[in-house]
């Protein structure tokens, strides 16, 4: 009876042992496992895999193949790419800096032997931002649609002489020779919302649609990286809800971002954004929107809650336009951040039989030259600034001024009223006879009182 229970448990043990190989993992085989993409960007990814085991031959040849389509293989070069990682077994990874941006892809490890090639699982990557690339390399001369989703890039000027309308959330880059002129009978439409503005930007800004320019971090946007928009024709263009950023290579001597001519002041703009217009050295042309003499009518030139910040100055009207307040002159993100002169430019026109009122509070104006005004009226209200340059060039002589008691005249250097308008900091302090004074039409004197500051008449 004890024989056989000792026979029984061999029998057993001999049952348990022979299952345990059967099930136990096969080690004598190639065998190769893919890792999980990580590090992924618009660009670039980090692939990889691990040779378990060389299944009794070396590993002379292992990687990674990458695809559009699943399973790629290391035998189909003209549709999948193939990495390749040193050899032997253990684990392997490198980043691949070629990707195509807003992609999804595939990749599977691969290890070779003297038996042959074997594969790990398909691991599946989506490379971030990106957006297909339209080269405008033409003249808009008929009616023309530009399209969310893409991204249309400009590397020299484009005239549009029929009307191009730009969709909700369409992405326009520039090269540095880069810009729109609008002419004859052309004319832009910009449909942009709050959730999908439409964007003129630098070629090198990767914020908006990826890394157009497949440079990778190498450079970044930078003021001044194209030129501008030019307005000098067509009548109604509509720009709602766009953003103007890095703009104001040197044009002539004009650094602006939008530069309106003579016939191009039939527009609207409606909260849009312009930042990071190239500084210049001085304060001929160095505007973030250039209106100039040009921008004269608010009926006719309509700009209404905009946004300017980064830039040398602002904005360029004409004397005789009434600038609605709805303005604003810092990042509403970072109110610290405004402007380098964070004034309104004027251009020293009075225009006839019209009446201009000056209710911008948050920078003041600066009158560059001297505005003489002999029919109409200028009204400059409650708490509005109105600053002169220096010399016997730039003064008010006016009829019917209405000088509210709260507003000042006074000189660009004067840091205490507006803050610092001519930004220079501390280097020069307002003094008597900085600029040539406000003389009245209607007493025929040069007029004077505690509100007008640093004059010489």
């Amino acid at each position: 009876m004890k024989n056989l229970k000792i026979i029984v448990l061999s029998l057993l043990l001999a049952l348990i042992t022979s299952c345990s190989k059967d099930d136990a993992p096969i080690t004598n085989v190639l065998s190769v496992t893919t890792d999980t993409p990580t590090g992924i960007t618009e660009r670039n990814a980090k692939f990889g895999g691990n040779v378990v085991s060389d299944g009794g031959s070396p590993v002379t040849r292992r990687g990674v193949c990458i695809s559009l389509t699943p399973n790629p293989t290391i035998d189909d070069p003209n549709n999948d790419d193939v990495l390749e990682m040193g050899a032997g077994i253990g684990a392997f990874s490198e980043t691949f800096t070629d990707l195509p941006s807003n992609t999804t892809g595939h990749v599977r490890a691969f290890a070779t032997n003297a038996t042959g090639t074997v594969y790990g699982e398909n691991k599946t990557f989506t490379t971030l931002g990106g957006c297909p690339i339209i080269n405008v390399t033409t003249d808009i001369t008929i009616q023309t649609v530009w399209r969310p989703g893409n991204v249309y890039v400009i590397n020299g000027t484009v005239t549009v002489t029929s009307t191009l309308n730009i969709q909700p959330g369409v992405v326009i880059k520039f090269g540095s020779a880069g810009n729109i002129d609008v002419i004859n009978n052309g004319k832009i439409l910009v449909e942009g919302t709050t959730a999908n503005r439409v964007i003129f930007t630098s070629l090198k800004d990767d914020s908006v649609c990826g890394d157009t320019n497949g440079d990778g971090n190498t450079t970044t946007p930078q003021k001044g990286d194209w030129l501008n928009l030019y307005l000098n024709g067509g009548t109604g263009h509509i720009f709602e809800k766009c953003d103007f950023k890095y703009a104001g290579a040197n044009d002539s001597g004009y650094r602006c971002a939008v530069l309106i001519s003579v016939a191009g002041s039939s527009f609207s703009f409606d909260s849009c954004v312009f930042a990071h217009t190239a500084n210049g050295t001085n304060f001929t042309g160095q505007f973030a929107f250039y209106g100039g003499a040009y921008m004269k009518d608010a009926a006719v030139s309509v700009f209404t809650n905009n946004i300017f910040y980064d830039n040398n100055i602002p904005i360029y009207i004409n004397g005789s336009y009434s600038l609605n307040p709805n303005n604003s002159y810092f990042n509403p993100a970072n109110p610290a951040q405004k402007n380098a002169k964070n004034c309104i430019w004027v251009y020293p026109d009075g225009g006839n039989n019209i009446a201009v009122s000056y209710n911008e509070t948050e920078v003041p104006y600066v009158m560059d030259g001297y505005m003489q005004k002999a029919t109409g009226s200028m009204n400059i209200g409650p708490g509005a600034i109105m600053k002169f340059p220096q010399g016997n060039t730039y003064g008010l002589n006016v009829i019917n001024l209405s000088l509210d008691v709260t507003a000042f005249l006074t000189s660009i250097k004067d840091d205490v009223r507006g803050g610092d308008t001519n930004g220079d900091g501390s280097a020069t302090s307002p003094a008597a006879n900085d600029w040539y004074g406000y003389f009245n039409r209607n007493t025929n004197a040069w007029a004077n009182g505690a509100n007008i500051l640093y004059a010489q008449n």
